[in-house]
Order: structure tokens, then sequence, then C-alpha cells
């Protein structure tokens, strides 16, 4: 199966106008070539999804919840956005991303925390946080990986986070406190429906 970003607005775009705001426009000989891709991987007897208003990490995420109970089925994801690390779960769902030289690195979930230093279900709590350059997502100001990944460790979600009131008694939890919008609207963002 392939998944395709379409070129209509998303709902992330909707809610955050700035969403992917940095990247360039893609070039027009580019679009013809993702269209030739279409024809090819469905010549190859490959299903293509994809759907307006939504992302292709999202149909993928969709796909992973429509498959994930069905026991004859190993899921794996081949793609190159640090989103999909939030779709691994054990060995049963793992991500596939490639490196220089057409090589592939294998993120399961052992290997997720070992990077990020959160489990996999927790990288929209990261990402909320540190945000993401690539996407324009803005995190918390001042906030770095280490940071986020204790916090994330120690409190769960960022609800919970909030939720337990954070004392303004050190410049993180200051900075955590004035970034709470900020930190929530990241995490939407960055989360694969």
């Amino acid at each position: 199966m392939v998944a395709y970003d379409r070129p209509e607005r998303t709902f992330r775009e909707e809610e955050f106008p700035a969403y992917k705001g940095t990247r360039r426009e893609t070039p027009g000989d580019l679009v013809s070539q993702i269209e030739e891709s279409k024809k090819i991987c469905e010549a190859l007897g490959m299903k293509v999804f994809e759907a307006a208003g939504y992302e292709a990490d999202d149909i993928i995420a969709t796909l992973v919840e429509r498959f994930r109970s069905d026991e004859a089925v190993r899921i794996a994801i081949l793609s190159g956005d640090h989103d999909a690390l939030q779709l691994v779960e054990g060995d049963e769902i793992v991500v596939w991303m490639p490196q220089s030289g057409g090589r592939y690195l294998a993120y399961d979930e052992e290997a997720v925390s070992e990077r990020f230093g959160v489990p996999p279900e927790r990288i929209p709590d990261y990402k909320g946080l540190v945000g993401d350059t690539s996407d324009n997502i803005p995190g918390v100001r001042g906030v770095g990986p280490k940071a986020a990944a204790r916090i994330v460790r120690e409190f769960g979600s960022l609800e919970e986070f909030y939720e337990l009131g954070p004392k303004p008694d050190q410049p993180l939890m200051r900075k955590l406190i004035e970034g709470r919008e900020s930190a929530l609207l990241s995490k939407r963002l960055a989360t694969m429906r």
C-alpha cells in the first residue's frame, strides 16, 4: 500500500496556517513525476491511497489501525518522516527509514526509545515540546530534546503535566508555563490521525 499527500489544505493548515510554511512549493516537474509514480504503483499491484484534507501520514496511521489486530499481517512502514515513529509497537509494527548510501534504519519500540528517550506513543508529546522545524511546528521556545524527554518520561502526556500545574520555580518551568498553548498546539499538529 502506498499513501500520498494531496495538494489541498489539510486540517493542520486550517488550525495553524504556518504549518509547513517554511517549505518551498513543489516544483511542477516533480508533481508530474508523482502522478506517474501512482500509475506505476497501481501497475505493480499496489493499492494507492490519498484523501483531501489529510496527509499521507494520516492515511498510514489509518491503515495501521485497520491492520494492527490482524495476526496474519506484520506491519512495516517505509518512511523518511520521523512522525511515523509514533506508530511503532513492539516489533510487530516497525518503521524503516532510508539513510544515505541506499541503507535503511529499522525502528522498533526499543530503537525509538533509545533515539528519543521516550516510547513511540509519546513522540507527539515530545514534539509538542521540542517542535519540528521540517513541519514548522513551534514547540516551546528554549526546551531542548533532553529536557523534553525527561518531562515526558516523568509525567507521560503534556496534558497530565499541565494538569499538575507546574510551579514557576525554575527557568525551564517558567518557559513551559508560558509555552503551554504552543506545546498543546504543537502536539496536535504532530499527532497522526
